[in-house]
């Protein structure tokens, strides 16, 4: 039976909630092989950089562990105990990526989530970047932090059917921010196939200063939180592939959201290696413009079998060349 009262039942605290989330799942195992002998270093040297650019009076962190090494998993839980992140969910198998960002996303409150892999090294400013498109469009669900114009046409049958006598074509990204994802995930020339060199032009959306990339990688992104409320609510099958092409990016193209990106690289790929570079590199914080109103999203009536249709042609008929 219950012994007297609960004291914490007459303590008034009020809750403070940002506006920012960013949530990395993490896999490292007990593997010395060549592939993840350096993972924990690099994963180390992502939450360093993350730490030193954030905002962290209006960002919150999620760790999710899908059964590290103990040595990893000692490492989340000192972060926590430190209070640099302020979530460690440690699952007890890997469970893969899309099902555990999902399971975590949709019980966020803040108004933005980003998904990033443990291999990121941030660069200074990238909150900002992303709050002044949010704020100069209205329909952008999705924001990459590096300039990914080769996905141009993945997912965003939404944009070109909403936008497509305004999606603008011409050279808008320095060819050293493409070089530097290129460098992070070891291929040259990435961004040149033999139908497109993407380096020479991009696809591009501009309202009034602010100027984005039509495409967006999954590695580092951000959402609107809006997005995670209005998903199906479906279960992925598979621990790799995650599925999410069906669980994320097609239902979000369903809903009428943009996939975009910056204009210049805010992050590095690390992969599996840390470069020489990467030590002498500084970074630092900037606080937040956190003037930001979660405008309507405007909505056009045509169904997404029509936008995907207008998309096709648009592609066979090289309508932007």
């Amino acid at each position: 039976m219950r012994i007297g009262e609960n004291p914490e039942k007459k303590k008034s605290k009020k809750l403070k909630y940002k506006i920012f989330r960013v949530i990395i799942p993490v896999y490292i195992p007990d593997d010395e092989s060549e592939y993840f002998k350096n993972s924990f270093s690099v994963l180390k040297k992502c939450i360093d950089s993350l730490l030193k650019t954030i905002d962290v009076e209006n960002t919150n962190i999620s760790i999710i562990n899908n059964d590290s090494k103990k040595e990893v998993t000692d490492y989340i839980n000192l972060l926590l105990l430190n209070k640099d992140i302020d979530r460690h969910i440690h699952c007890k198998e890997n469970y893969g990526k899309v099902q555990t960002v999902l399971q975590e996303a949709r019980g966020c409150y803040e108004d933005f989530i980003a998904i990033i892999d443990s291999d990121v090294f941030f660069f200074s400013g990238w909150q900002n970047q992303v709050l002044s498109v949010f704020k100069s469009f209205k329909n952008v669900g999705v924001v990459g932090l590096t300039p990914n114009p080769n996905t141009t046409f993945y997912c965003n049958n939404s944009l070109f059917a909403n936008e497509f006598l305004f999606v603008k074509k011409g050279k808008v990204v320095e060819d050293r921010d493409l070089e530097l994802f290129e460098a992070g995930v070891n291929k040259e020339n990435f961004f040149v196939t033999k139908t497109k060199n993407w380096k020479e032009k991009q696809f591009y959306l501009e309202a009034k200063t602010t100027k984005v990339v039509v495409g967006a990688a999954h590695f580092a992104s951000v959402y609107k939180k809006e997005i995670f409320k209005k998903l199906p609510f479906e279960k992925p099958i598979y621990v790799f592939p995650g599925g999410e092409l069906s669980f994320l990016d097609i239902p979000i193209d369903k809903l009428g959201y943009y996939r975009v990106s910056l204009l210049k690289a805010f992050v590095y790929h690390l992969g599996n290696s840390l470069p020489n570079w990467i030590d002498e590199k500084e970074v630092f914080v900037h606080k937040m413009d956190i003037d930001y109103q979660n405008s309507k999203k405007m909505y056009v009536l045509i169904p997404y079998s029509l936008k995907s249709l207008l998309v096709r042609v648009l592609k066979k008929f090289n309508f932007y060349n």
